[in-house]
């Protein structure tokens, strides 16, 4: 495998950024601006996918994330000239039917969804980061939709599951297109959960520069979108970080959690209602 090396700031630098996050003084947007992820390895997402055409009800569309032309399954419904619009970021790190399949209630409600396959995953071009430049190919979905005939530009929601929920995190404290963000079974404490999957990590977990670009707890004091945070009820320890995050969030910004009936798995479909109806209470 390759080693891959990306410009960066000084890591001192970096660091100073990332403390001045946890003191509100700077975003995570500054940050990753000033530190590009160093891959340790080149590597393709690490979950095997079986190649498959879009499935019933969406089509195979490309969007850009910088200079990647990667994939991804948009619904087909006509919906009227201004319908809103959600990016669903899947679970694991490959998308296949059954993704699409757990997102449809969405559909049904109305909304024109999105599901992108991100760097590295199903043969996409790029490497696999590990909630690096991911983190840009979810903006950029958003940033897509802006342009799809019938889609409300702002309207558009981004919401994730498992690795998607943490994702959505991450991408709620961007700049992006997004009116709001709705984690289902993310988990705050991201830095802890890298460091569960060492096998999978692409970067020196050791380096504090790396750990900054994706610790949601540096930043929670320029959350730059109303974010919710559904966890399910069999994970007590999610349970109690997502709540102290969202305590955290709300000092200066907006964030509500709550706790959902079910597994990681079966708390999906609960959790996706109860971000819709959040969503349509915002203004």
């Amino acid at each position: 495998m390759k080693i891959l090396k990306a410009r960066c700031a000084a890591p001192a630098i970096v660091l100073a950024l990332a403390f001045a996050g946890a003191a509100g003084a700077a975003t995570l947007g500054e940050v990753r601006k000033a530190y590009l992820t160093h891959l340790t390895v080149s590597a393709k997402a690490p979950q095997n996918y079986s190649p498959s055409a879009a499935p019933s009800g969406a089509k195979e569309v490309t969007y850009a994330s910088g200079d990647l032309r990667l994939k991804g399954w948009l619904s087909t419904a006509q919906l009227g000239k201004s319908a809103p619009a959600v990016v669903f970021l899947h679970g694991g790190f490959a998308i296949d039917g059954d993704d699409w399949a757990l997102a449809q209630e969405l559909t049904k409600q109305g909304y024109i969804l999105f599901m992108p396959q991100l760097r590295a995953e199903n043969g996409n071009a790029g490497n696999f980061e590990m909630f690096g430049g991911e983190v840009d190919d979810a903006i950029a979905a958003g940033v897509y939709l802006q342009g799809v005939p019938g889609v409300d530009p702002k309207r558009i929601y981004v919401m994730g599951h498992s690795v998607g929920g943490s994702l959505a995190v991450l991408v709620a404290q961007m700049p992006s297109p997004y009116k709001a963000s709705a984690s289902l079974s993310g988990y705050a404490r991201l830095t802890e959960w890298i460091d569960n999957r060492s096998p999978l990590v692409p970067f020196d977990r050791k380096n504090a520069s790396e750990r900054a670009i994706r610790d949601p707890f540096l930043y929670v004091s320029t959350v730059q979108v109303p974010l919710f945070m559904f966890t399910e009820e069999t994970n007590a320890r999610a349970v109690e970080t997502n709540r102290t995050f969202c305590l955290q969030v709300a000092k200066t910004s907006s964030c509500r959690d709550a706790i959902v009936k079910g597994d990681h798995g079966t708390m999906i479909e609960p959790a996706i209602r109860a971000a819709i109806a959040q969503f349509r209470s915002l203004p």
